[in-house]
């Protein structure tokens, strides 16, 4: 009955702005666009998920790809469809079968954004559906704090002179399609979004950004020990150069029951349920663990002003993360961090406990085609010690109460990493990467070895 209402709100208000709005006639059609990745890349034997322990695994090599396919299609009003198909992603796996059936839960065909968009005016459109969001100062995959993260839902892209506004309603946990504990199911206990996104483009060189929200999370069900992940977040940011000089940053904070909200970590609401093992038909015993949200507020930022010299561009990052906040994957270097680009990362920024960081990055156009970037960072890190003090993710105990429970906590790292970037032709690039990891870990028992990684990713844009 909630979404009900709400929905019938947002139409009302929407259907006013349209009684007055004359769309500007289009011509009507479909439009097909993608990309296209294959990644090959080898992990020395430190990596894994025994890294700085006796126990390892060997090293290896992987390869994965992925081909992603948008479809929008547009109405002689103006009105659109935006689709996104993906094809294969993940690990090659057997080799010799063939793909699963479209039909099986597996299958490596499906769809990750599925919306419309209305234009009212020529200053205000409003999607529905499922889509995909990037609020920061970077294209998207680059960003701090929130970055394509997954969402369904209504947003507005309003538009002023210089000034964009997106107001955003959506459902992080639809308790109707529940299927674990009918309470939830009947109840419409949801898990729910709401804020706004205001980007200002100052003059032709200067941004600025920030977003606001709140989220709530009704999913009680029938669990005594259920912890709502719910509460404020924000993030201010800015991006610009005047001359020589640039400067991109980023400061975000998140309510303590949101920690790590925006790293893919699990939203489970702690309730058991039952599965069949699909070869024996046995049941079998699972929770919904919920990995997100600690005891403290969380705070993190970044810096990253740059100096240009010709064709070299020298620049220092320098962040923090406090409280139990955790980035978003898409932020860090080559060996820590960046997970949605370096598939050699060995450690997420921000886990395990509070860090400081600096790092020198340094870019040099070779050619027109050829671009090599170098990185020297360090990193302190203050170990979380009780649970509670990072995002429930952090611990593998159900009641820690020493540094052992907390997953393979650092205490310091250094990364020497490089990336070479060569653009085959128009819309096509390959990126040659290579890291160096070395570590301190706050457990004593464990060995501080180094890390060892490369990577080769093709990708392509038609």
């Amino acid at each position: 009955m909630k979404k009900v209402l709400l929905a019938g709100a947002a139409l009302m208000l929407v259907s006013g702005i349209a009684s007055t709005a004359s769309a500007a006639a289009v011509e009507p059609g479909v439009k097909i666009t993608g990309d296209a990745r294959v990644r090959a890349w080898y992990m020395s034997e430190e990596y894994g998920g025994t890294f700085g322990n006796d126990d390892r695994y060997d090293s290896k090599t992987d390869m994965d790809s992925r081909v992603r396919v948008n479809i929008a299609g547009t109405a002689a009003g103006g009105a659109y469809a935006k689709v996104r198909l993906r094809v294969m992603e993940g690990l090659m796996g057997d080799s010799d079968k063939d793909t699963v059936p479209f039909s099986d839960s597996n299958s490596n065909l499906w769809a990750d954004q599925a919306y419309v968009g209305i234009p009212f005016t020529d200053q205000f459109t409003l999607e529905i559906g499922k889509y995909r969001s990037t609020y920061g100062p970077l294209g998207t995959t680059y960003n701090f704090a929130y970055d394509d993260v997954n969402l369904t839902g209504f947003r507005g892209i309003v538009k002023m002179g210089d000034v964009e506004i997106n107001p955003f309603v959506e459902w992080m946990e639809e308790a109707q399609s529940d299927t674990t504990t009918d309470d939830d199911k009947y109840a419409d206990n949801d898990e729910m979004r709401f804020g706004a996104h205001v980007k200002a483009k100052l003059n032709k060189d200067w941004t600025l950004g920030g977003m606001l929200g709140y989220q709530t999370d009704a999913r009680d069900g029938v669990v005594d020990s259920f912890e709502a992940n719910e509460g404020f977040f924000g993030t201010l940011y800015a991006n610009g150069k005047s001359g020589q000089f640039g400067l991109v940053g980023e400061f975000a904070v998140t309510d303590g029951d949101l920690n790590g909200m925006n790293s893919w970590l699990n939203d489970g609401s702690g309730k058991e349920f039952y599965t069949l093992d699909s070869k024996t038909g046995a049941a079998k015993l699972n929770t919904d663990i919920d990995e997100i949200g600690s005891d403290d507020t969380g705070f993190g930022g970044y810096v990253f002003p740059n100096y240009q010299i010709d064709k070299l561009n020298i620049g220092l990052n320098l962040g923090f993360t406090d409280g139990g906040f955790v980035p978003d994957r898409a932020f860090g270097f080559v060996m820590v961090g960046s997970s949605d680009n370096s598939k050699i990362t060995d450690y997420m920024i921000g886990k395990g406990g509070d860090w400081m960081w600096g790092g020198l990055v340094t870019s040099y156009q070779i050619s027109e085609s050829l671009k090599l970037t170098g990185n020297i960072v360090y990193a302190e890190i203050d170990a979380w010690t009780e649970e509670g003090e990072g995002p429930r993710g952090a611990w593998a105990a159900s009641n820690p109460t020493k540094l052992e429970d907390n997953d393979l906590a650092l205490d310091s790292a250094w990364e020497l990493s490089a990336v070479l970037q060569y653009t085959i032709s128009k819309g096509a690039d390959v990126y040659f990467s290579a890291g160096y990891l070395s570590p301190e870990f706050a457990d004593s028992d464990l060995e501080d070895d180094a890390a060892f990684g490369a990577l080769t990713r093709f990708e392509l844009k038609f």
